[in-house]
């Protein structure tokens, strides 16, 4: 529907999430010279989210002019009831092209991202937060993802390397060399 909708809060119970599809579509629409990202993991975060067994997190959006916006969505589940959020990405962003990380030559874009909608009582709307993604150049992809929020939305905190990430960073289809 492209929507996130939460539902109200009934007798104490968390609301119910839904992520909007164009959490999981490819980026279709951008603007010339826009840098467009993508990314999705399935699978246990490398670090960060205690009892975190499994997380399914993705998202997409552009960048450009210094400013990133889109949409992503985490699912996890664990040691705990499942909990998913819904994160706006919108405002001011850092771009960094042609970057080392993780012994890879590539680029790294940082995503400011508010909690838009919430099913974890303890990580409510309007929380703050960043998401880090690095993709590497070439034929050979050792890509990374971090979460980051402030206050009670700390036990979001995710990190995930491995085969099981997947970051695409371009521009026009290209290898981002430039902001």
């Amino acid at each position: 529907m492209g929507v996130a909708s939460a539902l109200a809060f009934a007798g104490g119970a968390a609301a119910s999430v839904t992520c909007p599809a164009s959490a999981s579509a490819p980026t279709t629409s951008t603007t010339a010279g826009a840098v467009q990202w993508e990314f999705s993991v399935i699978g246990a975060p490398t670090a960060g989210a205690s009892g975190v067994t499994s997380s399914w997190t993705r998202g997409n959006g552009t960048w450009n002019g210094g400013k990133a916006t889109g949409t992503i969505c985490s699912e996890d589940k664990g040691s705990f009831a499942r909990r998913d959020l819904v994160l706006n990405a919108s405002g001011s962003s850092v771009l960094v092209p042609k970057t080392t990380r993780l012994g890879l030559l590539g680029v790294s874009i940082v995503v400011p991202v508010t909690v838009s909608a919430s099913d974890d009582t303890a990580c409510p709307t309007g929380t703050h937060g960043a998401v880090t993604l690095f993709a590497s150049y070439y034929s050979v992809h050792r890509d990374s993802i971090a979460l980051h929020f402030t206050g009670a939305c700390a036990a979001h905190d995710h990190t995930f390397t491995g085969a099981i990430v997947k970051v695409l960073i371009t521009r026009d289809g290209a290898q981002v060399n430039s902001t």
